[in-house]
């Protein structure tokens, strides 16, 4: 599911310029409903990229076409650096919530981007995204795991 933003890195590196290396990272996340009714997350399409062309938008346009082939009638939920360049480097972490059941008992899924200078800002990041998106979430309790991770 992840992807380089080959495109924006062909043209980054093909252009000289003096600028600092920048990265950027997007996720789009297919929703579904469960048997009780509440949503959960199915699936997601993530796409990052390193060069000084890139940044969030460049990336969620991407994420965004991709989930498009997949599911064109549906509306993904997004997270993307936005225009944060990270000129000495950066990292994005998408994690995975270790809670699996809802309150009814049925299937639940969730995944939250995060993004920081270093790794464990983006950890960081991430957990609390991860918390907005699912405020019965706790860490202690369910925990969770990096389902991708990488350098921007």
């Amino acid at each position: 599911m992840k992807k380089l933003l080959t495109i924006a890195a062909a043209i980054g590196a093909m252009t000289v310029s003096t600028q600092a290396q920048a990265g950027a990272a997007a996720v789009c996340i297919e929703k579904d409903t469960n048997s009780a009714g509440n949503t959960y997350d199915m699936e997601y399409f993530m796409r990052w990229g390193k060069s000084p062309n890139v940044d969030g938008f460049t990336a969620l346009r991407a994420a965004r076409r991709d989930h498009r082939r997949s599911y064109p009638n549906s509306t993904p939920y997004c997270r993307h650096t936005g225009t944060e360049k990270f000129a000495d480097g950066g990292y994005y972490v998408l994690i995975k919530s270790g809670r699996e059941k809802d309150m009814d008992g049925a299937h639940m899924n969730r995944w939250a981007l995060g993004f920081g200078i270093d790794r464990t800002q983006a950890i960081l990041d991430a957990k609390k995204e991860l918390r907005r998106r699912d405020s019965l979430w706790n860490e202690r309790t369910h925990g969770y795991e990096i389902d991708d991770e990488d350098e921007i």
